[in-house]
């Protein structure tokens, strides 16, 4: 905590204030206020979880797990099946987080055409793996 009265201390200007050592008090005063309610967040937080503990739902499950992987290879497994274009398209905008526009340049499309096959990938890998034909 000392520190970050140092901190707050080098990051002001100090030449304005009559007396540098209230100042100090000052910074050091907030800076235990916003501890105090910082802790009773994380308490009320803390309280709040435990209470939804009494659900006994464990993240850390096995049957889940297992069932999470599942899906995640019938994704992957229905994101190979794409079409070569569509398949590229939607790894590029949905997985590397690229742009339309980017990509639509890299491939020479319109931006409306980008979005035709991430709309159409879509549907395919929703259909796959929610099990519809």
């Amino acid at each position: 905590m000392t520190q970050e009265v140092f901190i707050r201390l080098a990051q002001t200007q100090t030449d304005h204030f009559d007396s540098t050592e209230a100042f100090i008090f000052r910074i050091a005063t907030n800076l235990l206020r916003d501890r105090s309610r910082r802790d009773r967040v994380r308490n009320a937080y803390r309280q709040s979880v435990e209470q939804d503990d009494a659900g006994e739902v464990d993240p850390l499950d096995p049957h889940r797990i297992a069932a999470a992987r599942e899906t995640i290879g019938k994704l992957w497994a229905a994101i190979q099946a794409l079409p070569e274009p569509t398949q590229q398209i939607f790894i590029l905008y949905r997985v590397e987080n690229m742009d339309k526009q980017t990509i639509a340049d890299n491939f020479g499309y319109n931006v409306r055409t980008v979005e035709k096959h991430i709309s159409r990938a879509l549907v395919f890998l929703a259909r796959r793996v929610g099990g519809r034909p």
